[in-house]
């Protein structure tokens, strides 16, 4: 079966689903790099002498030239292609790992996440513009869930290893079995990757397609960056990152040392969180898949999904502040977190269907470079509340609250902002790109 019938068939292709599987890896690679700081929280404030203030910054730092790489790797792939680009920040990403091996003062911390965080930047965006080239149309949102649930799946099925290994050989021997990991993946991408599928696009292109393509030739960049739609949908990423790296840099500590759970419970609680996030990344793709087919609505299916889950999320984070069970709290905290994730698989999925195609890689990479700043203020921020308040209980929910309120303003924004230019027309040419 060639391309064409496949994707009007609605069918991923079998090289499709090779480039689904190695981009799903890829996140899960990316995400562990991130997590696995907090995993080790504990051991390297202890070992390195580090204040809640200073571990914020550590929190903080691997953002500093995230936006910056994101921007311009997703500019570059539009040049080069997403697989070369990809090459390059995984093999980054493994000597940075490798490199933590020597990190024994605060500062050389400081630096090898600066420059992980460099390479992690663009990785998402890169993931999600990489596969949406061998999706179908019909099958969009639930292609790009199957790559996105690899980081929290990962996170998942790691968090215990990599615990393990770390309280039996030392914090550093975790970073040393990412860095082996990243290695193999890298040589197993060459090999097996391709930039994207050999297809006629005109034997396939309706004739609204088509006007939608000659619109498409006429949208400068600036237009699409500068429009209503792409702000909402950043700031909603915005609150999802600042949600995303609360929980990979201080949910562990906040569990251990203010809820003061055992070593064991500790092991099984960091896992809670991202075995929902990948639940539910799996659930709400498929609902909004359903309910697009249903209603032929991208209002109805994406955003009002977007908007009330992340509201949703952040009543649980309040809640989870609030009660004195420690079950019920992990559960609470999990929820808002798993919650507050669903901007990335949303996000993007929207982008595709609301931004040019040709500028797909660039509008990729500035949502995740806006985004990602609440990676850069959140952690800080939390670092102060912790570090200045009469108590780190209370410094925690002050930290709680702040998440909880960006969630619920910018899902608030989401479902009220976010619409087609045009409608019924706009709506109808943009339902035909999904």
């Amino acid at each position: 079966m060639d391309m064409n019938s496949i994707q009007k068939q609605g069918v991923i292709s079998k090289q499709g689903w090779i480039m689904i599987i190695l981009l799903f890896f890829l996140t899960v690679i990316s995400n562990v790099d991130k997590a696995i700081i907090g995993f080790a929280s504990v051991q390297i404030m202890d070992e390195l002498n580090i204040t809640p203030t200073q571990w914020g910054l550590v929190g903080s730092v691997f953002f500093w030239l995230y936006s910056l790489s994101a921007i311009l790797m997703g500019a570059l792939s539009d040049k080069i292609g997403a697989k070369r680009v990809i090459t390059i920040i995984a093999i980054i990403w493994a000597v940075v790992q490798f490199s933590t091996f020597f990190v024994y003062s605060f500062p050389l911390l400081l630096a090898t996440r600066l420059i992980l965080g460099a390479g992690e930047g663009p990785a998402y965006s890169l993931a999600m513009t990489s596969a949406s080239k061998w999706l179908p149309k019909q099958k969009l949102s639930f292609g790009l869930t199957l790559v996105s649930i690899g980081g929290p799946l990962g996170v998942a099925i790691s968090a215990p290893i990599l615990m393990y290994i770390m309280q039996s050989f030392g914090w550093r021997s975790g970073f040393i079995a990412t860095a082996v990991v990243g290695v193999i993946w890298v040589l197993i991408w060459l090999k097996f990757s391709k930039e994207q599928p050999e297809e006629k696009a005109s034997s396939i292109s309706t004739p609204i397609e088509m006007d939608m393509e000659e619109r498409e030739k006429e949208t400068k960049f600036t237009t699409s960056l500068f429009s209503k739609n792409f702000l909402f949908i950043a700031l909603c990423g915005f609150a999802t990152y600042w949600s995303y790296t609360f929980g990979l840099n201080w949910l562990p500590n906040y569990l251990a040392n203010v809820r003061q759970i055992s070593e064991a419970q500790l092991s099984f609680a960091v896992t809670v969180p991202w075995i929902l996030i990948t639940l539910s990344q799996l659930f709400f793709s498929f609902l909004s898949d359903r309910l697009y087919s249903k209603t032929n609505s991208i209002i109805r299916s994406r955003v009002f999904v977007l908007g009330p889950v992340m509201i949703l999320g952040s009543v649980c984070y309040i809640l989870g502040t609030m009660v004195s069970s420690d079950i019920l709290a992990v559960g609470l905290l999990s929820l808002g977190l798993t919650f507050g994730c669903i901007t990335l698989i949303l996000g993007p999925t929207l982008l595709v269907n609301l931004i040019s195609k040709r500028h797909q890689g660039k509008i990729q990479g500035w949502f995740m470079a806006i985004a990602s700043l609440g990676g850069i203020v959140g952690p800080y921020i939390t670092g102060l509340f912790v570090e200045n308040s009469v108590s780190a209980t209370t410094g925690f929910q002050y930290s709680f609250f702040t998440c909880a309120g960006l969630l619920f303003v910018f899902g608030v924004t989401a479902c009220i902002g976010i619409r087609p230019k045009k409608s019924p027309v706009s709506e109808v040419s943009t339902n035909t790109a999904i």
